[in-house]
């Protein structure tokens, strides 16, 4: 017969096992976010938190779920916004580098963005708040939009082109050292135009962060000739 002590520990085992009161879609999206989107199935988040599948199903329904979660955790928790007084060029930096820094630090967001069909809502505030912090510097509405999404989609389409080029190529090192060595090739193979090929083959060596900021300087620049901010 068990004694008091056996039992108590069983009760307790029992009590612990899925831990249902205790999760919540908040710890769902933060751990998501710890294990990383690119990764965030519901096998590994339960195996992440401790619990059975079925706690967590009580709480999403699926993959999709779980990522919608971590990326309205992500985008609210995002540090984007410039003291007051900045400038707008300052504000539009200080928007895409948080942006791009957010990415980083979770693989597996931008490609979460690209094929989500619905936006988190904090994402549709923070963007209704960029717009309106540009109209503050004298935009008009159409153009404050404009500016935003050209810059938001720059972004993760850069990072994204990058991001790929990074992964593991399937004979050995990386798709960019593949792309390098092609690239190489066809320098080889045109001599005539040797020199603008090697071009773009400095730029792929010289790092994606070096070269995402240049894009968005080249549009900063466009959106200061178009529409003279000089004078807002």
């Amino acid at each position: 017969m068990p004694n008091s002590s056996d039992a108590s520990k069983t009760e307790s085992r029992r009590r612990g096992r899925g831990r249902p009161a205790r999760l919540s879609r908040e710890q769902i999206a933060g751990a998501a976010l710890e294990v990383g989107l690119d990764k965030a199935t519901v096998t590994a988040l339960a195996a992440h938190l401790g619990v059975d599948h079925s706690s967590l199903y009580r709480h999403v329904r699926n993959r999709d779920a779980i990522v919608a979660l971590a990326a309205e955790m992500a985008i609210a928790e995002l540090d984007w916004r410039s003291p007051t007084g900045a400038d707008w060029r300052v504000e539009l930096i200080k928007l895409t580098d948080a942006i791009w820094e957010l990415y980083q630090r979770h693989p597996g967001l931008a490609e979460a963005f690209r094929t989500m069909e619905i936006m988190p809502q904090s994402g549709i505030r923070a963007f209704a708040e960029a717009v309106s912090r540009l109209q503050a510097h004298g935009f008009l509405l159409e153009d404050a939009v404009l500016a935003i999404d050209t810059l938001v989609d720059l972004v993760g389409d850069c990072f994204l082109g990058w991001h790929a080029l990074g992964q593991a190529d399937r004979q050995q090192g990386t798709r960019m050292d593949a792309m390098v060595a092609q690239w190489r090739r066809e320098a080889c193979a045109l001599p005539d135009h040797a020199e603008q090929i090697g071009g773009m083959i400095t730029v792929m060596q010289g790092g994606a962060r070096p070269w995402w900021e240049r894009k968005r300087d080249l549009v900063l620049d466009g959106l200061q000739q178009r529409y003279s901010p000089t004078t807002r």
